[in-house]
């Protein structure tokens, strides 16, 4: 998100809320991904597997009444391979492989009230904005930044048994070319080979590299294709899966090794405001993989009207088959 809600356009009526800190494919329809249907792109950059949705859920504001459920999964996600965890720009949630709701570390209390699952001494700082996150070893790495002018990246640890804050935040530093400018929408944790990954938000053709110990710059990947609006990444075997907010609603991944970038399919638009948001994925073979892309849906361009019974977060499901997974 670059805005001041979760999204602005449908927290808009929380913006300026109190803060009570602790003490402590529009109709579902199969779509399979081809150069036809993206016919801007050349074979370069075109994989050799097929992409199909599979399913969409959809969690809205108010079903059930006044539970704001959506709202809570409205920035990203991430998985352990049982459960699932979700973020809005304030805390986190675990649900289980329904998506039921089992814990959450933050609460909206319409009209003024919010509790954050961020800590005090994060806030202080102008760290309230959560984005996309992932998870690693009994760990939640959730990327931080503020909302004035996101200038000031950092990821925050959080115990996956409980969504508690292990005291632990480290701040991102991205590419000499770009230090600081919005460089933690997401992160991402490839724990086999002790690195985390990030990006810098704007039209740019790197991956920031970390060190996975201290959240330190290694180096930039240069990729053969620069991407902009990122706002989820994933790491499957040597590929980075993005999510993107462009005009095209892309999906994205890029190879770790050579830079190489492939748009994998496009997201259904409906009608309405639309921000696509993170990026979840789960591979239980070698030749199929899953991925799931959060996207804000407000049909009726109602903006900040909490109450609206048709704002919504859809869930797309694609199943990927093929060689080169």
């Amino acid at each position: 998100m670059r805005t001041a809600g979760a999204p602005t356009w449908m927290l808009m009526s929380l913006v300026g809320a109190v803060l009570h800190v602790p003490a402590r494919a529009d109709d579902g329809n199969a779509f399979v991904a081809s150069t036809a249907e993206a016919c801007d792109r050349d074979d370069h950059h075109h994989p050799a597997v097929n992409w199909q949705l599979v399913h969409e859920d959809r969690f809205y504001l108010q079903s059930p009444p006044g539970s704001l459920t959506g709202a809570y999964r409205t920035q990203g996600m991430a998985t352990d391979g049982h459960r699932w965890f979700f973020s809005w720009q304030y805390g986190l949630e675990i649900a289980d492989n329904h998506f039921k709701s089992i814990l959450r570390n933050s609460s909206i209390e319409p009209p003024l009230g919010i509790t954050p699952g961020i800590p005090a001494n994060l806030l202080a700082q102008g760290l309230n904005h959560i984005g996309d996150i992932d998870y690693h070893d009994g760990i939640i790495y959730a990327s931080l930044d503020t909302t004035a002018g996101y200038t000031n990246g950092h990821v925050a640890l959080y115990s996956a048994a409980d969504l508690s804050y292990t005291g632990v935040t480290y701040p991102l530093t991205g590419a000499p070319s770009n230090p600081n400018h919005d460089v933690a929408s997401w992160v991402a944790v490839d724990g086999l080979h002790n690195r985390g990954y990030g990006k810098e938000y704007q039209l740019g053709n790197t991956i920031n590299v970390y060190r996975l110990s201290n959240w330190t710059f290694d180096h930039a990947l240069t990729l053969d294709m620069a991407l902009e609006r990122i706002q989820g990444a994933k790491v499957h075997g040597e590929w980075l899966y993005m999510s993107s907010d462009n005009s095209t609603h892309s999906i994205y991944r890029a190879n770790l090794h050579t830079g190489h970038v492939e748009e994998l399919f496009r997201l259904p638009t409906p009608a309405g405001k639309l921000e696509v948001e993170g990026i979840g994925l789960r591979g239980e073979n070698e030749d199929a993989l899953d991925i799931y892309v959060e996207m804000v849906v407000d049909p009726d361009n109602s903006g900040d009207d909490l109450s609206n019974t048709d704002i919504h977060v859809s869930l797309f499901h694609y199943r990927g088959h093929g060689r080169d997974l």
